[in-house]
């Protein structure tokens, strides 16, 4: 099997509709999601919870999502993810 790695990809749409006025804003989603999780250490079982350098590593897809958000001057929804987008 061959990868061709000069295939060009389509600019990647990011669906801005109207039709988002429910949907979940993913900076927001990312944000509440780490401000609700909790590392416990317990003696003899170890961590309980998500490791202090995943929680890490979340903070940093934050900020390049961040950074990402605003160099296209688009929000990004939950639901506006496509293949291309996440690539």
């Amino acid at each position: 099997m061959s990868v061709n790695f000069y295939q060009k990809y389509p600019n990647p749409t990011i669906n801005n509709t109207p039709s988002h006025d429910n949907s979940i804003l993913y900076l927001d989603y990312l944000e509440s999601f780490l401000n609700n999780t909790s590392t416990k250490r317990v003696q003899g079982y170890g961590n309980i919870g998500l490791a202090h350098n995943t929680i890490r590593t979340y903070k940093s897809l934050y900020r390049i999502v961040k950074t990402y958000a605003t160099d296209i001057l688009k929000k990004l929804y939950l639901d506006s993810f496509d293949k291309y987008t996440a690539e």
